[in-house]
């Protein structure tokens, strides 16, 4: 074959090659794109889009982390900048983040970034786009912001009123309404969300809610409460309002564009217990009874008080009636039966007694301490501090003035001796295994308290305080009679055991006398102010906490005690007494012995 025929067929293999060549290129073009693409997806994979802000703040190729914080610092300090609140006619005023309460709502934020499919985050990771801009958005508080609409109303409004009813002693009568204008709160709330620097404010106008025709209403209802008295009975009282007591006891208030009527809660509930206060009873709590067998819980009661709010609807709203029914509601007790069961407060876990002399002012203070501390319920996981439950120790709560330590000597105070219950709880929180938060030993040492193991509270510090760190409740019971004070920790012994030792003192210092000046006293006299006591000491004792054979805590504590020294009072110096300086007689020449060999005297001229 030849001529045209020919060139046409070699041309044809050739373009199918061509084709075939064409095709392969593409094909790894779309290989290496998708290749470069899965490799950025993985590089974008956990990092936010670049070129990504939030608020202003650039987050692009950040991780979420590094974000939320770089976010949460810009926050704050936009927080703190001032923003401009502009009235249609130009006046000025202002406020911040920080006063409408503004919360940054970061993870809002940071999830709408994180959205943006993985095309776009590849086509901004080369650079075809910039990343997502978001607005961050801000929690204002409901509060703050109505603050804020009131001040800016105040100063850029005109006031406005609903109408309402005034009661007095001679009459009842209507105010008319009046509209005004003021901020638009809707507006405002939502331009602040953003805290941006500057605000225009719309000034709008604020119509009342409760029209003349409303007030004339309720009006109509006050006169007809007030054409008469109005009793309420129960059994054979009854509690007698006559129209002078009602109108001290009148409250209106808006209702859903309406005006209410009603009756303060607490005037007409002193009003009605007058007569039939006699048939109310006050709940009775649960409490624990300890006998032999262990501890029982004694059932609490209901109580019974008026239904005052209920009594008063009924007042305003049954016009036609003058007598109505006293009307009572079921009260519960602060501490059912079943909550007080439910704490497992069952059998002595711990106890510890400390003696004293008899009689004393500081016996006064044990007892009294004894008795706001008795009967006490710590629930696991709460603290107990000493200071707290007893508060101020003042002479109206039934304290004394006794002897405490101040400063390294004894000195009288209301409340002193309390230190003694402080010693005594402490050493039951000890042996109950209880967590010891906080403790401080006497300054010198007290022979009746055990070596180290006791401790001292005064209020303002030192502290006593421990927490139940076990599953049931402790119930506390202390008892103060005229020679000792004992507490008693009941609860569930779970398995609890304590192992103790104290070692021997070390370390001793003597006393020593301080003498001080009293200007006050006689001169050249002194007075025993503070006796010596005991040396000061060094010493150390243990405590091992055990659940069954669980060993819960180690601890070992040291105790340092300074010693008693005497304190001596001086009074001022004595003056010396002058005497008279006797005659001096003529002097008489003498002739002076030879000095000994070495030695020169020089003689004193007559």
């Amino acid at each position: 074959m030849s001529g045209p025929f020919l060139s046409s067929a070699r041309r044809t293999p050739r373009r199918r090659r061509r084709a075939i060549v064409a095709l392969v290129a593409a094909g790894a073009a779309v290989v290496l794109l998708g290749v470069a693409f899965g490799a950025i997806a993985l590089l974008e994979r956990d990092s936010l889009p670049r070129g990504a802000t939030i608020g202003g703040v650039d987050v692009g190729g950040m991780s979420e982390d590094e974000a939320r914080a770089a976010v949460a610092r810009d926050a704050a300090a936009r927080a703190g900048r001032p923003i401009r609140l502009v009235a249609p006619g130009g006046e000025l005023a202002a406020t911040s983040g920080r006063e409408v309460r503004a919360e940054p709502l970061v993870e809002e934020a940071i999830d709408a970034v994180a959205a943006e499919g993985i095309f776009a985050r590849v086509l901004d990771r080369v650079g075809l786009r910039s990343g997502p801009a978001v607005e961050l958005r801000y929690r204002l508080g409901p509060v703050p912001v109505a603050k804020l609409a009131d001040r800016l109303d105040r100063r850029f409004g005109t006031p406005w009123r609903d109408a309402r009813v005034v009661v007095d002693a001679e009459a009842a009568r209507v105010v008319d309404a009046r509209a005004g204008t003021g901020v638009d709160r809707h507006s405002l709330r939502r331009e602040l969300r953003t805290l941006p620097s500057r605000v225009e404010l719309e000034i709008v106008p604020i119509r009342p809610v409760v029209s003349r025709a409303e007030a004339e209403i309720a009006l109509a209802r006050i006169e007809r409460l007030l054409d008469g008295p109005r009793r309420v009975r129960f059994g054979d009282a009854e509690a007698t309002l006559t129209p002078t007591r009602l109108r001290g006891l009148l409250r209106t208030e808006r209702e859903d564009g309406s005006l209410g009527i009603s009756l303060d809660p607490k005037g007409l509930g002193a009003s009605l217990r007058i007569r039939l206060g006699r048939y109310e009873s006050a709940p009775r709590d649960a409490t624990f009874e300890v006998g032999a067998p262990g501890v029982s819980v004694v059932p609490s009661r209901p109580g019974r008080a008026l239904d005052v709010p209920r009594i008063g609807r009924s007042l305003v709203s049954n016009l036609e009636s003058t007598t109505h029914l006293a009307r009572f509601r079921e009260t519960a007790p602060a501490l059912t039966t079943e909550e007080a069961e439910k704490l497992d407060i069952r059998e002595l876990v711990s106890e510890f007694t400390t003696y004293y002399s008899c009689c004393q002012p500081r016996v006064t203070n044990i007892q009294r301490a004894a008795q706001l501390l008795d009967g006490t319920v710590i629930l696991p996981g709460k603290a107990f501090s000493l200071n707290e439950a007893l508060g101020k120790r003042t002479v109206e709560k039934g304290f004394v003035a006794a002897p405490q330590i101040f400063d390294g000597r004894l000195e009288d105070a209301v409340g002193g001796g309390i230190s003694q219950v402080a010693t005594t709880l402490y050493n039951a929180a000890f042996f109950a295994g209880v967590k010891l938060v906080a403790h401080q030993a006497h300054q010198f040492y007290i022979s009746r308290y055990p070596m180290g193991r006791e401790a001292t509270v005064s209020w303002g510090g030192p502290e006593l305080i421990f927490r139940n760190n076990w599953p049931a409740a402790i119930l506390m019971k202390v008892s103060a009679s005229d020679s000792g004070i004992t507490v008693r920790f009941y609860s569930r012994k779970l398995g609890r055991r304590i192992e103790t030792e104290t070692g021997k003192p070390y370390a001793y210092t003597a006393p020593r006398t301080i003498r001080t000046l009293n200007s006050s006293l006689p001169p050249g006299t002194a007075s025993m102010v503070q006796s010596s006591g005991e040396s000061g000491f060094t010493v150390q004792y243990t405590r091992r906490v055990f659940r069954g054979d669980e060993l819960l805590a180690n601890e070992r504590y040291t105790v340092r005690y300074d010693p008693q020294n005497a304190i001596v009072e001086v009074g001022p110096p004595k003056r010396a007494t002058e005497k008279p300086k006797p005659k001096a007689e003529p002097k008489q020449p003498t002739t002076p012995e030879p000095p000994p060999t070495g030695e020169t005297t020089t003689a004193a001229s007559g």
